[in-house]
């Protein structure tokens, strides 16, 4: 799995002062009885607010988020074909709800448990190789839904003092993502000859689910390192005291 641009896309460089969050944004503090509650709320209120960019503290648009490129692996049992992805564009992270998000401060662990009703995926493709033992390729423009997308997002944490104060910085990620759905086009299959790619398309949807399964590793390793450096943005323009209320 490759993301070439995901980190020049996402690196920028972060003032040595500490900058607090949007007053539009919910805070909490670590003290607090129901921390873990008001994490939740506060999490999933942030998220559907990003459908503009927060420049003051390094978070992105996600209305929609635009990966440059994305790469995925071939699988080992049905997906015998490398996905390329470029000029992706991502976007429903504002019907966002979230179950559960925890912090523990002592493992500085943070925990997110979210679901994204339409997860939308717009982008340019090429693939060249077998998909369920059928010959499949293809170069083109197309689109993908992951319905009731469940999100489970575990980042590990590190610290560090900068100009006298905390800061939590990402240093390992680890995603699960399993949906109810999916529903797909992509344009040009077969260089364009409809018959054949109507009929591979049928196959496809029917067995989405089964495909899925057989890259799925690849895509939670690559969504995975795009949350991560959403969450590492803010983590380092922001001190710890600001947004968890810590000394």
């Amino acid at each position: 799995m490759k993301l070439p641009l995901i980190y020049t896309c996402f690196s920028l460089v972060v003032t040595t002062l500490g900058t607090k969050l949007p007053s539009s944004f919910m805070k909490c503090d670590v003290k607090q009885s129901d921390f873990q509650q008001c994490l939740t709320k506060t999490v999933e209120n942030a998220i559907k607010q990003m459908n503009r960019p927060f420049k003051e503290v390094n978070l992105l648009n996600l209305e929609p988020l635009e990966i440059p490129s994305m790469t995925i692996a071939a699988g080992s049992h049905v997906m015998y074909t490398q996905q390329v992805f470029k000029n992706m564009k991502v976007s429903g992270f504002n019907e966002t709800t979230c179950s559960k998000v925890e912090f523990d401060t002592d493992s500085k662990i943070l925990k997110l448990d979210c679901v994204v009703p339409n997860f939308r995926l717009e982008f340019d493709y090429e693939i060249n190789g077998q998909i369920l033992q059928i010959s499949v390729y293809g170069k083109g423009s197309g689109w993908g839904v992951y319905f009731d997308n469940h999100l489970k997002l575990t980042l590990k944490l590190g610290e560090y003092e900068k100009k006298g104060k905390k800061y939590y910085n990402v240093v390992k990620q680890q995603l699960s993502m399993l949906m109810r759905d999916v529903d797909f086009d992509l344009g040009n299959l077969f260089d364009g000859d409809k018959e054949a790619a109507d009929r591979i398309k049928k196959i496809f949807k029917e067995n989405a689910l089964e495909i899925y399964g057989d890259v799925r590793s690849g895509y939670e390793e690559a969504f995975g390192l795009v949350f991560a450096s959403i969450f590492d943005r803010l983590l380092g323009k922001v001190p710890a005291a600001y947004l968890f209320g810590e000394k």
